[in-house]
């Protein structure tokens, strides 16, 4: 039972430590302005080391939660409104 709420608290501080990466690597790339932001996309890099490291549940919430919270602490990626038809 121990290894198993250690197993899941390391994953959960993993999944955290992505989170946040995913929130300070697009602002240090972007105030450095060497366009590289652009060609390698440097949020989805932690997204996808979460997903590798911790499985795909704690990845997809990982993946939901950094476009979400950098949408609403930078305004980058913006939300667009869907066309209604």
């Amino acid at each position: 039972m121990f290894q198993t709420q250690h197993r899941q608290a390391v994953r959960l501080t993993t999944t955290a430590l992505c989170i946040a990466l995913g929130l300070l690597l697009p602002t240090v790339f972007h105030v450095f302005g060497t366009g590289a932001g652009t060609a390698l996309l440097p949020m989805h890099l932690p997204v996808l080391l979460c997903g590798l490291l911790c499985g795909w549940q704690y990845g997809a919430a990982c993946g939901i939660l950094v476009p979400l919270l950098s949408s609403i602490l930078t305004g980058m990626p913006p939300f667009s409104r869907p066309a209604l038809p």
